[in-house]
């Protein structure tokens, strides 16, 4: 997965916002805390896979990525569906 063509975003110290720039009516979506690390990573990084995306994470919070799976996969869910994140 990757930050989708048509994304604007920009990212200060604490959070990220990002706007599909394709939906005229579309509501910027903040993203703060652990999500907006799993931004950046995916912006540094994409594409990339979930599992992938997983460890990095994991190691970065000293967890086990198993433990944080259902969190990452929610928040990447909610992403697709404002078709931020595209693959």
């Amino acid at each position: 997965m990757r930050i989708g063509d048509d994304v604007a975003w920009t990212a200060d110290e604490s959070r990220v916002v990002a706007l599909d720039l394709t939906q005229p009516g579309a509501s910027p979506l903040v993203l703060e805390s652990t999500s907006a690390v799993v931004w950046e990573e995916i912006a540094i990084r994409g594409p990339i896979e979930v599992d992938e995306l997983l460890e990095l994470l994991a190691q970065a919070f000293d967890v086990r990525a198993d433990d944080i799976r259902r969190d990452v996969d929610s928040l990447l869910a909610e992403l697709r569906s404002r078709r931020l994140l595209a693959g």
